[in-house]
């Protein structure tokens, strides 16, 4: 009997250490654990034409990738770093290059979640310069002019995670928040803006563990 209870026990133990892994044909899909490193790209598509503190993009002004850090200090809290640098240079004579730079840093609390499946929310702030020749938005002040953008913001998130493939996953995240944008065209005054948005910027991740 006690030989019964004893293999029960450390089956048990066994099942609970390994619940984060799910064993499919296509391999083993491990969910993050304390000291599990993810590197990803996000994307958010400008669709209305915002710039850069339209958040939760760091450079949607210019409609390119994002690159992201997650370092997870348990199973279920990661601290999340983001960055951004972006040189465009057109080849015309006389046109300045553009340029992006921006920064990010966060925190994600993860929730128990389904199988392949990861599930959080947690909290962000952000920091962006941006050299530009001019908006391309016909609506804005600085439509063909050239402008300097500096600005930061804060905003909340959830999002999830889903694992395709072992230590490979597919993501959303939606989130809302506050910026502070300074815009300053060559050689004239700026205008600051403040906008506390309950608008949802959608945001398509793709990941991966180290």
């Amino acid at each position: 009997m006690k030989k019964v209870l004893f293999s029960a026990a450390a089956l048990l133990a066994f099942g609970f250490a390994n619940a984060q892994d799910i064993k499919t044909d296509a391999g083993t899909f491990t969910k993050p654990k304390a000291g599990t490193y993810i590197m990803e790209a996000t994307m958010t598509p400008d669709i209305t034409g915002g710039g850069i503190f339209s958040l939760p993009s760091l450079n949607s002004d210019l409609g390119m990738l994002g690159i992201k850090v997650r370092k997870f200090s348990s199973d279920t809290k990661a601290l999340r770093m983001g960055a951004n640098l972006t040189i465009m240079n057109s080849g015309e004579d006389n046109v300045d290059t553009e340029f992006t730079v921006g920064a990010s840093l966060g925190v994600e609390h993860h929730m128990k979640g389904a199988e392949r499946l990861s599930t959080y929310w947690g909290y962000e702030a952000n920091l962006g310069y941006v050299s530009s020749n001019g908006s391309l938005d016909l609506d804005d002040d600085f439509y063909g002019v050239k402008h300097t953008k500096i600005g930061f913001g804060a905003s909340a998130f959830t999002g999830f995670d889903y694992y395709i493939m072992p230590k490979i996953y597919l993501g959303a995240e939606v989130s809302y928040g506050l910026a502070v944008t300074n815009k300053k065209p060559d050689g004239g005054d700026g205008v600051t803006s403040i906008e506390l948005s309950p608008s949802i910027t959608p945001t398509f991740r793709i990941g991966w563990q180290f």
